[in-house]
């Protein structure tokens, strides 16, 4: 894996310890529904940052559907799980990061039990009502198995109004949600899966590279559409962000994520910014 030459690794790499900042989890607004369902519940939740034309920055409505980390990442990396942003959402929202273990295990409950198809219908239902400002899959969590791909194309196709989108690393039931009109499907890489992300993103180009740089590196030739998502230390509150955005080219300064490099606001958020929302031309 290349830097873009412009890089200026070394002038940032001195910065690199100077107080990172490790979560925005303290600052952000949880929120939760319940859906009952044949036997079981689940939680939708959603955040400040996410909750698309869903609520506002401090006031989100539920709009996600969330699991739990690394446990139901079957294709992470040992960069996002050091990265992973949900170790600030169970150490300062402990009570959302419950609602994502009651899902992970509802969920396999639900799909290996034959209600599979009711509780389809029960969630696009609640999703068509009350989400009309775009769903995202997976706050936390990922694909975890072919099943569990397929019940979240039948969600999508039976709440056809509403924008869905999803980042995953599970790329070999990426075929599964193909062909979806209203799903965006956004594939997480960095330095240790980028290879495979390119293969996937070949096979059905209207996916989305969305890259996660620990150290300033990123590959040269991510495409138009593409996004850079920063770690906290190099965000713009950070001398070492600072130094690492300058040194990036036009075009690549505007694949950066600005809601994670310049920081969440009422008109920097998921829904005000919809690059990830909408599937590259």
């Amino acid at each position: 894996m290349s830097k873009l030459e412009a890089s200026p690794k070394a002038a940032m790499s001195a910065n690199m310890s100077a107080k990172p900042r490790e979560t925005t989890a303290p600052a952000t607004a949880f929120c939760r529904e319940r859906i009952e369902g044949p036997s079981a519940f689940l939680w939708i939740d959603g955040n400040g940052k996410i909750t698309a034309q869903n609520g506002s920055l401090d006031d989100p409505k539920p709009n996600a559907f969330s699991l739990v980390e690394i446990d139901d990442c079957p294709g992470s990396t040992g960069v996002c799980r050091e990265s992973c942003y949900v170790h600030g959402i169970r150490q300062y929202s402990p009570e959302t990061h419950e609602l994502y273990i009651h899902n992970s295990r509802t969920i396999r409950e639900i799909l290996a039990g034959g209600h599979s198809d009711e509780w389809a219908a029960i969630f696009a239902d609640y999703i068509a009502r009350h989400c009309a400002g775009g769903f995202r899959w997976h706050v936390s969590g990922d694909i975890f198995s072919l099943a569990y791909a397929q019940w979240i194309a039948r969600v999508c196709a039976l709440s056809a109004s509403v924008r869905h989108w999803i980042y995953t690393r599970s790329f070999e039931y990426v075929a599964a949600l193909h062909g979806i009109p209203n799903l965006t499907v956004n594939l997480s890489c960095d330095s240790e899966n980028y290879r495979q992300a390119r293969v996937t993103h070949a096979e059905f180009p209207k996916t989305r590279l969305c890259f996660l740089t620990r150290d300033g590196d990123v590959p040269p030739d991510l495409d138009d559409g593409s996004v850079i998502f920063p770690d906290y230390r190099l965000r713009g509150g950070n001398e070492a962000g600072q130094v690492w955005f300058e040194g990036l080219t036009p075009q690549y300064k505007s694949f950066v994520c600005p809601v994670d490099f310049h920081g969440k606001a009422e008109n920097r958020r998921c829904g005000p910014c919809d690059r990830c929302l909408i599937a590259p031309l």
